[in-house]
């Protein structure tokens, strides 16, 4: 996953964002289990906070959209999410063949799961543990706190095999700086799967196709690093100034991309979850200040540049496409 990709690479990995939500609740036990056991290598989880500082895998910050509770969830303890039911992505309270319904899922709960999924040796499935910060001023989230506390429950798992299939994906501005990260944290390269930063440069740089890479100071720092990084960039359209980034001569780190669905009723992702209740994508939707369509949507810009991982809601689909491409050789996983 995190060497520099080739052209000729013939094996770009995938992974099922929020698990197999297409048919369970995002980020639920079912979706987890659905996605390895169609045997998608990865599955990207959302790790965020509760008041009593429980991490509880949530895309958002409100829990309307996703469950039948309200509320912000930074306000609301543990006891008080779990009461709360999943939804499914058309809003229907989930409920399995018998009669169970879904819950909020820990982190320490995933990590259950994803234990049955890890062989002794070493190889098997992965799970992405995608760090939400803080997303107004009444949410104290520290990004490095969560992903620590993160550490620290699987640190006690005692299980290196495990710790080996857990990679971490942080925000360029979160994570800070190497040093920072590295002093704030016990991120071990040895030990844990690895590391995602997100560095998409601003929009004026995104619109500028002559934009150098050497001008941004914290991917050129990430880029350097003394251990295996990799970048996750989101181009929104072929020839952008991200394009410089994926062609960069000087590069020493593997690329990710992530493919969205701008379908309702998800709609434009963003850190926040305002998404999720704030959009355009739906014909219906009156929200003010509804979100513009990010481009990403299109499978092809996913699979056009020379990237080592493909997070996206249509694994499925992009796995085909990627065949017929002679990029997707599962033959060279070893599960």
């Amino acid at each position: 996953m995190f060497r520099l990709p080739k052209p000729e690479q013939d094996l770009v990995l995938l992974s099922a964002h929020r698990g197999s939500w297409e048919v369970y609740p995002e980020n639920s036990a079912y979706a987890l289990q659905d996605a390895w056991n169609s045997q998608i290598e990865t599955v990207e989880v959302d790790a965020r906070f509760t008041a009593d500082k429980e991490v509880i895998l949530s895309h958002d910050y409100r829990i309307e959209r996703e469950s039948t509770g309200t509320g912000f969830l930074y306000n609301q303890n543990y006891s008080q999410v779990h009461q709360a039911d999943l939804r499914d992505r058309h809003g229907r309270v989930f409920v399995d063949s018998q009669g169970r319904k879904a819950k909020f899922l820990t982190f320490s709960a995933a990590l259950d799961l994803l234990a049955q999924y890890v062989t002794d040796d070493g190889h098997g499935y992965v799970m992405i543990v995608d760090v939400k910060g803080a997303v107004d001023d009444r949410d104290s989230t520290d990004p490095i706190e969560l992903m620590q506390r993160c550490l620290d429950i699987l640190a006690a798992r005692k299980n290196p095999q495990l710790s080996k299939a857990v990679v971490f994906k942080l925000k360029a501005k979160d994570a800070v700086d190497i040093g920072t990260f590295l002093n704030r944290t016990t991120y071990d390269p040895n030990v844990i799967g690895g590391l995602i930063i997100v560095e998409n440069p601003d929009d004026q740089n995104v619109k500028d196709s002559n934009y150098d890479p050497h001008q941004d100071t914290i991917y050129d720092q990430w880029n350097v690093a003394p251990f295996p990084v990799q970048f996750e960039m989101n181009q929104f359209y072929k020839g952008d100034g991200l394009q410089a980034y994926l062609d960069y001569v000087d590069q020493k780190q593997g690329f990710a991309t992530y493919h969205e669905s701008n379908y309702y009723p998800e709609g434009v992702a963003n850190s926040a979850g305002k998404c999720c209740f704030e959009h355009s994508t739906d014909p219906k939707s009156i929200a003010h200040g509804g979100m513009v369509p990010d481009y990403r949507g299109e499978p092809e810009m996913a699979i056009v540049n020379r990237t080592n991982l493909i997070t996206t809601d249509w694994p499925d689909v992009v796995a085909d496409m990627l065949r017929q491409l002679g990029r997707r050789n599962t033959s060279k996983l070893s599960r």
